[in-house]
């Protein structure tokens, strides 16, 4: 898996990765007699990104992708090999961190 062969992306908003998987699932003509439901993973199955707690992370092998795949709807957000690893790696700041922040905001 590398930025050959792969695209990474960050997924915000949930509609708009439906919207992206529906007109997949269509122009695929899936679900199929072979078994294949849809093109994409469902919402739920994604990786949360642990830095935002919301968003989703997800790779599609660039094979798969068709011209007609609309990754520049609202909330769809490409990202590089590099950046996604990060993110699945992120670790929250520890207590300590946290708790010199709140004394800084106090003082401010």
């Amino acid at each position: 898996m590398n930025d050959e062969t792969h695209r990474f992306f960050r997924f915000s908003n949930e509609a708009s990765y439906e919207q992206l998987t529906a007109a997949g699932n269509t122009a695929r003509n899936l679900p199929d007699d072979n078994g294949t439901d849809r093109w994409l993973a469902p919402w739920e199955k994604l990786f949360l990104d642990p830095e935002t707690g919301t968003d989703k992370l997800y790779c599609v092998k660039r094979s798969g992708i068709l011209p007609t795949d609309q990754f520049d709807l609202e909330g769809i957000e490409e990202i590089n090999l590099e950046t996604y690893l990060k993110r699945l790696q992120w670790e929250p700041p520890i207590e300590e961190d946290l708790e010199m922040l709140d004394e800084l905001e106090i003082l401010d």
